[in-house]
């Protein structure tokens, strides 16, 4: 009899749990209606782990405020963040941060990217299609994939910085040059 009063204690602890997430997440509390409960203003206390840790690799100009959980992310994604303003330069006006947990998923994922892309050269003699990035001077450290072109008839660049298992697609501006030129400047770099 004593374990019937324990099984029913646990039922009961259960429902109340349940009820709990049901108001925060998907009832009438401060998350409903939002994806995944994101706030609308994009705080990083309310992103996951693997969210959060986007949020630290995000490049310059780029702040939690900005971005919210992305819509429609690759499956095989840990964490996927859309951002949609730059403070720190007057474009790129849309971005897509993803982080992976191999790299074989990431070079997969940004295959698909690309394919998605009406491809150009990038700027500065690049070759056509998509290709690889070097660390700073050192030609020989690979540091990750890069593709240029067009979505939707927009400047659009995708790259991997492989080292940090991140996938990133920016677009908007004037043109692929100026976009490639912030890219150059910003785009193997963190904020932190």
């Amino acid at each position: 009899m004593r374990w019937i009063g324990a099984v029913s204690g646990l039922v009961v602890l259960a429902v109340l749990i349940g009820a709990v997430r049901f108001v925060m997440l998907g009832g009438d509390g401060p998350l409903a209606g939002r994806p995944g409960g994101t706030p609308l203003n994009g705080s990083a206390s309310a992103f996951d782990a693997g969210e959060q840790r986007i949020v630290g690799l995000l490049p310059p100009g780029y702040t939690a405020d900005s971005c919210a959980r992305a819509t429609h992310p690759f499956p095989n994604a840990v964490a996927s963040l859309d951002c949609s303003q730059n403070s720190g330069s007057p474009n790129p006006t849309d971005a897509r941060f993803t982080l992976y947990d191999d790299l074989d998923t990431l070079r997969d994922d940004f295959l698909q990217t690309a394919d998605e892309m009406v491809l150009t050269a990038c700027p500065g003699g690049n070759p056509w299609g998509p290709g690889t990035w070097t660390l700073g001077s050192n030609a020989r450290q690979i540091g990750g994939q890069i593709a240029c072109g067009t979505v939707d008839d927009r400047p659009d660049i995708a790259w991997t910085r492989d080292a940090q298992l991140l996938l990133a697609t920016v677009n908007g501006g004037a043109d692929l040059g100026s976009l490639y030129q912030w890219w150059q400047r910003y785009g193997t770099v963190t904020r932190q």
